[in-house]
């Protein structure tokens, strides 16, 4: 259920975090002026609205997406002609495109690569985007226990598994580690990234709707699988993922508070609670030779 108004109407979450890690890094990318890509652009509302506007007037961007669906409304709602554009991109390709090796001299991405299986694959590709001596900076998710763990389950459930395929492919390639950061920092380093700055945060979700969160997350690719669905299967999972969901943040907010005999009886008041989860940040760079 790839539905890029839908995206852009329910990521005001990300938008805010995104947002204060330019801010974080804005006396480096301030200066950048050359081509720039955004992978995993999604609506576009990100690249053009947050991520344009901090970088030097002379920069370039390309935002990259791997749903067709998404990039033509970016390219139809966010795109021109001098500065901005979309095309289609699968980060975990084998095959990178001729066009995009050693033509970029910055690289972002923003809340996309979590759903990355094969994620040294991604960083070897954004690696070889690179020119030598330019730069990366990320931000993905991490841990993720209320959105990843219900969705690795469901994957299993034989109501939903032919559609859903491998369970692996919801679950961030982080969510498990025990040490992310380090984790991270060794895998960059070892595909020849100079790395900058890498670091592991705790976060709490702005968007304390679960119908909100679930419409959003819903509408990314990774959920495409639902258009396979008949629609009242597909009611009966979104309402399944919907209760694991609140389920597993209510505890996550009880835990936080040190209250287990808090009573949340309200359903509103239930589906209203900020969700706990990790982010990485990397800011790394190519090496010169």
């Amino acid at each position: 259920m790839v539905n890029p108004e839908q995206y852009a109407l329910f990521d005001g979450s990300c938008r805010s975090t995104v947002s204060l890690i330019l801010d974080e890094f804005a006396k480096d990318l301030k200066n950048i002026s050359g081509k720039c890509m955004d992978v995993g652009s999604g609506p576009g509302d990100i690249t053009k609205n947050i991520l344009l506007p901090v970088l030097d007037p002379k920069a370039t961007v390309i935002g990259t997406d791997i749903m067709e669906d998404m990039v033509e409304y970016a390219n139809k709602t966010y795109g021109d002609k001098e500065r901005l554009r979309f095309e289609v991109l699968d980060i975990e390709t084998k095959n990178l495109p001729e066009k995009y090796i050693s033509k970029f001299d910055h690289i972002f991405s923003f809340h996309a690569l979590q759903w990355c299986n094969d994620i040294r694959q991604t960083f070897e590709n954004i690696y070889c985007m690179l020119r030598p001596g330019k730069t990366m900076l990320l931000l993905s998710v991490a841990r993720h226990t209320a959105l990843f763990e219900p969705l690795e389950t469901m994957a299993q459930d034989k109501r939903y598994a032919s559609y859903m395929g491998d369970k692996k492919k919801y679950v961030g390639p982080f969510h498990y580690s025990v040490q992310p950061r380090e984790e991270l920092n060794e895998l960059l380093e070892d595909i020849g990234y100079q790395v900058h700055h890498c670091s592991h945060r705790e976060m709490s979700s702005s968007c304390t709707s679960t119908e909100e969160f679930i419409s959003f997350v819903t509408a990314q690719y990774s959920f495409a699988f639902l258009d396979k669905m008949p629609h009242n299967l597909r009611e009966e999972f979104k309402n399944e993922f919907s209760r694991m969901f609140t389920k597993i943040k209510v505890k996550q907010y009880r835990d936080i508070q040190d209250n287990y005999n808090l009573n949340l009886h309200d359903e509103k008041e239930e589906t209203n609670i900020s969700a706990q989860f990790t982010i990485l940040v990397a800011y790394a760079q190519k090496n010169v030779s």
